[in-house]
């Protein structure tokens, strides 16, 4: 087998003749000093040696798998055979580790009495970028006036370090990257402070939201009299953006309100209103939101945030961030505050304009894993096999990964281990160590403390109304802390003023403390105490987990003041403290993938027992699905002695888009069966074809054996080519119809539902006479009127006419542009919005485009493209200084050959920072020289002056890049000069020609 000749050995195998030639007794010269001259070696380890030969020897070096070069390297040759790790025998100076790796060394000069002691020596005192250690003495050799260490002994530095006898080189790994770069350090070795050149913006409009619902009916609540109708409006309005470091928020609802139950003032008769349907409805629709009868201020506030401190000033709610009892206060208006030892933006609520809380419960239980590993080397963490996170190991050799989400882990199927590598490039690991972890049902980080405070008055005080109705004296106050114990324990505690206070007793406080405890991987117990004015909760819960049972225990107790009770209690005597108890336990059982079952089973032991109800009370419900087309369920509660049923079958087959180019699942038929106690449901749906669909089915009522007849078609269609051309992007649009046939009377509904995904939606239908087995959900969120009767009962819908509409969007602003339809990127750190501009004829309109932030690459999203430019944002980003750098992979050519700029910005949380960029276009020349000579300096001029200059590489081919349309000259030393002219594209297969003169030569 042939040896690889790298291009360092081949240097220094080239180097070493000439040694040998120019100093033919250099060597034995060496080896002769080293052995007689006691001065030339005096450490105690080298006299230890004094019959051992040290010589220099030209070695080669590689950093991290780069070549660095070669050097002069220490070697001891007559090493004793019984030792054969060549890495003792090797020594490198300390100069030359410190350039090499950029370690510093610190001398520590020996005692006074041991001065005159030759055979004690300084020792060092060495820095790296992973910490700090010493060596002592005896690990150093003195040659010449300069100090040695053996290769051996750079582990203790976190360096691993050995000789490669086929390369004739020195191979040091480490954990860090060297660098070179010297120009931002001064005298004194502090960074400079490079300067900034584009801020935060101070304040904007980031987006709006609108949120609009009429609905109009008629009803008769009995047949001899006449109909009514009521109309009823509701409005949600609202803007964010960012201002003084922080982000704002408003919001504003209005309502409005005619109904058939209401009178005007004064009159007599007190008639209900009997206008027409259809006079009612229209006027809702021609109604100005300014002529409504109320109008209110839902919402204001200012926030700011930085690494462990965050703010909220104006209307605020205190966030329930623990769990089981607590007193977490009421709505008040002043000032929160929240800080958190590690990282408070991880705990903020999203900001928007309805925004409420400064913090939310996160419920992620981040861990931290220590451990010790080779000094330098590197710990790395596994999730089920896959590579997550690495760390440097510090030089003490210990390791510390951060915040690990463990909540977003299955304990019971995913294997976590730590594997250690001797070093960053190392292949294979040292030793792979599986990690227990255990789940804390927590906010709160291993060793983080998290504090949340407020202070303020009671209610919403922005609104008139709500502070004549609220007694100002009322403070409201309130202090909530939690913190990570370690990896199994965290605790929590608060206290407020504003809660279950008594009317005459408003400075009573409430406080409550609680703790979490993880027993192992697959058990958490909580326990927990709130008191109140007026009573007293405890809680304890006990909850286990494994891949097929989940079961929680929680029992609950409750002290109370029998006014609470609001009843006279003559049973009770002169008791004035009640007491109720509940235990839970819920079962949860997966033989399979295929089948499911649970058993919830409750013991109430109640001071104020409802008449006729059960102590013990259980729910159980089995599910099983037999293949991909049938499944079932039954379920049954013991309290009502009521019961449930479905079957479901579906018959699956591929849907084919118009183009017939992609194709997706979807079912033909759908065949259902189910009921209660109240009724049977056979329904059927029949799938036509991508975007129609036809709907049928039959209920019977146990009761009076009632049959409800209901049906309806349903079309998909496509309008995304209509709404595309006045920039609402693709859209999901359906029109449905149906109707019910009850009791001898046909009723029917048609509606539009149409949704876009530039966060438009609208929807608009019409009810007649139509009866709905149950009340839909489609429909619930627009009736606020009580229309809807018991869901047990039939009919359950009432009106003889029914309409609604509904209207909502969102509008983003991103910098130097207007409002467009659409929400702004959630983000809760910065963002960057690079405003490019460009030549109408090179358009950049790719849906993403990569920078580097400080050498990190990160992506951008398209906001926006126009002929001569384009925006990009890149969102969350942490805020500091970072350097802008534009990757050129996805630019045209001519931007690319450039320079580009980088300009260093600043970013700020919520504050966008807008960074404009102008490209200019560049091309180049490429030729050959015809002698094909490499080595040779080409010069490229314009009028007179020196543009740049390359060296011809193989065969004589050079190139130049980022020259600007005009006149140049190419030329090089003996071949005749050449005029090339750049317009719009790049110039190549310019050969130059030997001079007559330089050719004869």
């Amino acid at each position: 087998m042939n040896k690889k000749i790298t291009p360092l050995r081949l240097a220094t195998l080239v180097t070493l003749p000439y040694v040998v030639v120019y100093c033919p007794t250099a060597l034995a010269q060496m080896q002769s000093i080293a052995a007689n001259s006691g001065a030339s070696v005096s450490s105690a380890k080298a006299a230890a040696k004094s019959d051992k030969a040290l010589t220099l020897t030209l070695v080669g070096v590689l950093v991290n798998g780069q070549e660095q070069g070669n050097i002069d390297a220490l070697y001891e040759s007559d090493s004793d055979a019984r030792y054969d790790n060549q890495n003792d025998r090797y020594y490198l100076s300390v100069d030359d580790l410190a350039a090499l790796t950029q370690v510093s060394f610190a001398t520590v000069h020996r005692q006074d009495h041991d001065r005159a002691d030759s055979s004690h020596k300084d020792a060092y005192k060495v820095s790296t970028p992973i910490g700090e250690t010493q060596i002592s003495a005896d690990k150093i050799v003195s040659y010449r006036g300069k100090s040695y260490l053996s290769l051996s002994t750079l582990k203790k530095l976190g360096i691993t370090a050995d000789y490669s006898q086929p390369d004739l080189a020195i191979i040091l790994n480490m954990g860090w990257r060297p660098s070179k770069d010297t120009t931002s350090q001064t005298n004194g070795n502090t960074p400079k402070k490079i300067p900034i050149d584009y801020h935060p913006s101070r304040a904007g409009l980031l987006g709006l939201s609108f949120d609009s619902s009429l609905s109009a009916s008629e009803s008769r609540d009995d047949q001899n009299k006449a109909s009514s109708t009521n109309r009823q409006m509701y409005a949600d309005i609202g803007a964010y953006g960012y201002a003084f470091g922080g982000v704002w928020g408003i919001n504003a609802r209005g309502y409005d309100y005619d109904s058939g139950s209401d009178y005007g003032a004064g009159s007599e008769d007190k008639r209900p209103n009997r206008d027409s349907f259809g006079k009612t409805a229209l006027d809702g629709f021609g109604y100005l939101p300014s002529e409504w009868d109320d109008w209110e201020i839902d919402n204001l506030y200012w926030a700011k945030s930085e690494k462990h401190l965050a703010t909220r000033l104006g209307i605020n709610r205190p966030n329930s961030l623990g769990q089981g009892a607590q007193t977490s206060g009421s709505e008040f208006t002043g000032a929160m505050l929240a800080y958190s030892n590690q990282d408070i933006s991880r705990h903020l609520s999203y900001f928007d304009e309805d925004s409420r809380s400064l913090l939310q419960n996160t419920s992620q239980d981040y861990q931290h894993l220590r451990g010790t590993g080779a000094a330098g080397g590197v710990a790395e963490l596994r999730i089920s096999g896959r590579p997550v996170a690495r760390v440097q190991i510090g030089l003490d050799g210990r390791y510390e990964f951060l915040n690990l989400d463990v909540s977003q882990l299955s304990l019971t199927d995913t294997v976590v281990e730590v594997a250690i590598y001797a070093y960053p490039l190392a292949r294979q690991p040292l030793d792979i160590r599986p990690i227990l972890l255990g789940k804390r049902r927590t906010n709160a980080a291993t060793d983080e403390l998290i504090i949340e405070a407020g202070i303020g008055r009671t209610g919403n005080l922005i609104n008139s109304d709500a502070r004549r109705a609220i007694n100002n004296n009322d403070t409201a106050a309130h202090l909530y802390t939690e913190y990570g114990v370690n990896n199994r324990l965290a605790v929590r505690g608060g206290i407020n003023t504003n809660i279950q206070n008594l009317p005459k007793d408003n400075d009573s406080i409430s406080w409550h403390a609680g703790a979490n405890y993880s027993l192992s991987p697959y058990s958490n117990a909580d326990i927990s105490y709130a008191n109140t004015p007026t009573q007293d909760l405890w809680q304890a819960q006990l909850q286990y987990q494994r891949k097929k049972v989940w079961a929680n225990y929680q029992y609950q107790a409750r002290q109370y003041d029998k006014t609470v009770a609001n009843t006279s209690l003559q049973n009770k005597g002169s008791t004035d403290r009640l007491s109720d108890r509940r235990h839970q336990l819920l079962l949860n059982y997966s033989p399979s993938d295929q089948t499911n079952i649970s058993l919830n089973q409750y013991y109430d032991d109640l001071a104020i027992k409802k008449p006729n109800s059960d102590d013990y009370y259980a729910y159980t419900s089995v599910n099983h699905r037999f293949n991909e087309s049938l499944n079932a369920g039954v379920n049954w509660n013991s309290r009502d002695d009521r019961y449930g049923y479905r079957l479901t079958w579906q018959d699956g087959y591929n849907l084919r888009a118009k183009n017939n180019a992609t194709q997706m699942a979807g079912t033909r038929n759908t065949i259902g069966i189910s009921g209660d106690n109240d009724s049977d449901t056979l329904s059927l749906r029949h799938q036509l074809d991508n975007w129609t669909s036809l709907g049928q089915s039959i209920s019977r009522l146990h009761e009076n054996n009632n049959i409800l007849y209901q049906g309806d078609i349903s079309h998909r269609f496509d309008a995304s080519q209509v709404l595309h051309n006045i920039g609402l992007g693709s859209t999901d649009s359906s029109v449905n119809a149906g109707y019910s046939l009850y009791d001898g009377q046909v009723g029917w509904l048609v509606d539009w539902q149409l949704s876009t995904r530039k966060g438009i939606d609208f929807s608009l239908g019409y009810k007649h006479r139509y009866v709905d087995a149950v009340p839909s959900s489609r429909y619930t969120d627009l009736i606020n009127d009580g229309s809807f009767i018991n869901e047990r009962e039939l009919p359950a819908w009432t009106q003889n006419n029914y309409v609604f509409a509904k209207l909502s969007f969102d509008l983003f602003k991103a910098p130097k542009q207007g409002l467009k339809f659409g929400n702004y990127p959630r983000q809760s750190a910065g963002n960057v919005v690079v405003d490019i501009n460009h030549h109408a004829d090179s358009p950049i309109d790719h849906d993403s485009m990569r920078f580097e932030l400080d050498n990190q690459e990160v992506k951008a999203s398209l906001l926006a493209s126009q002929p001569t430019r384009s925006q990009y944002l890149i969102s969350n980003i942490k805020a500091g200084d970072y350097t802008l750098t534009m990757d050129s992979e996805n630019l045209p050519l001519e931007y690319s050959t450039g320079e580009l700029q980088t300009p260093r910005i600043r970013v700020s949380n919520y504050a966008p920072t807008s960074v404009p960029l102008q490209l200019e276009k560049s091309y180049g020349v490429s030729g050959r020289l015809a002698d094909a000579k490499d080595g040779v300096v080409v010069t490229i001029y314009q009028e007179n002056k020196l543009v740049q200059r390359v060296t011809t590489g193989s065969y004589g081919y050079y190139q130049i890049f980022g020259l600007s349309p005009g006149t140049y000259t190419v030329q090089a030393k003996g071949y005749e000069a050449q005029k090339v002219d750049i317009t719009n594209d790049f110039v190549m297969q310019i050969m130059l020609q030997p001079t007559p003169h330089s050719a004869t030569q």
